[in-house]
């Protein structure tokens, strides 16, 4: 049976936050799928060390000793790889996400690099009580579904005083993400990146231009761009990395020329090429021999897929 894990990120179960999530839950159950419904106050786990122990394994998972390590035997990352949707819901902590779910996303880093989260439907809820911010957790969760490679399905950005209508919502995503689990549960549809940055210019994070900005230096400008500054130091001397570093410069020209042009179809094209080309080019001369110690996985952007 196709199974929807939801998550609630807040220990607080009789709280605004709660209710909207339990709406999601109930509508998903009556669509007919199991529903893994877990509090994240139940499980125990820490933030990440950084030991890349995930990424030197042929099978990517965890050593911690936690519910997201224990070598994909932990409890919450082994019921992550069994579902078939992810719903995350969230209150809104300090104007943006909570740290539970930042510490739950960060802990999912072993799947970028075996990407089995590729193509699994996602939606999240967010709910403030306060000042509101709440489109600002769903901007965080949908950025963080992007680095995942989850299929972004929606969100429901509500404050306590809306509950009612929230609340509908809430079951519209649950239905929605039910039907979605379905279809993953029949076998789950990947994407390749180009495809992911179209579908995501749609929701509520653009990755276009957060992404331009973050090669250019929020500048726009090919001269003042990370590409050229590292093109310039010195730095790649691998003979590898420094063609993949070419490769990337020549691609962000072509990017900001469209861009410059009003076509944007042509400049995303460009933008993903110049990422997947400084991705490998940086993993190649900074990370791969004293730092990681392995070659870059072949899940995880994919030259063979621009």
């Amino acid at each position: 049976m196709a199974t929807l894990l939801a998550i609630l990120s807040t220990p607080r179960t009789t709280g605004f936050t709660a209710s909207l999530w339990r709406a999601a839950v109930e509508a998903a159950e009556a669509e007919g799928v199991e529903v893994d419904a877990v509090s994240l106050a139940d499980f125990s786990f820490g933030p990440c060390r950084s030991c890349y122990a995930c990424i030197r394994s042929p099978k990517h998972v965890c050593p911690l000793p936690d519910d997201m390590g224990r070598a994909g035997r932990g409890r919450l990352f082994a019921r992550v790889a069994r579902a078939n949707a992810l719903l995350i819901a969230e209150p809104v902590h300090c104007w943006g996400n909570a740290a539970a779910t930042h510490l739950f996303v960060e802990r999912l880093y072993p799947f970028g690099w075996s990407g089995l989260l590729n193509g699994m439907p996602f939606g999240s809820i967010g709910c403030a009580g306060n000042q509101g911010m709440q489109h600002l957790s769903a901007e965080g969760l949908c950025k963080w579904a992007f680095t995942m490679c989850l299929r972004y399905l929606g969100e429901v950005s509500a404050h306590a005083f809306d509950l009612k209508r929230a609340t509908r919502e809430a079951g519209r995503l649950g239905r929605r993400l039910a039907r979605a689990a379905r279809r993953d549960a029949e076998g789950r549809r990947t994407w390749a990146e180009l495809t992911r940055y179209r579908a995501y210019r749609k929701t509520v994070w653009d990755p276009y231009p957060h992404y331009l900005d973050n090669l250019t230096a929020g500048t726009r400008s090919y001269d003042k761009s990370l590409i050229a500054r590292a093109l310039a130091s010195g730095v790649f001397t691998n003979p590898e990395a420094a063609q993949l570093l070419r490769r990337a410069a020549e691609e962000l020209r072509r990017c900001l020329r469209a861009d410059g042009a009003g076509e944007e179809g042509a400049a995303l094209r460009h933008l993903v090429k110049a990422g997947a080309f400084w991705t490998h080019a940086t993993w190649k001369q900074l990370l791969e021999e004293d730092v990681i110690g392995v070659a870059t996985p072949a899940a995880y952007r994919p030259l063979s897929s621009r």
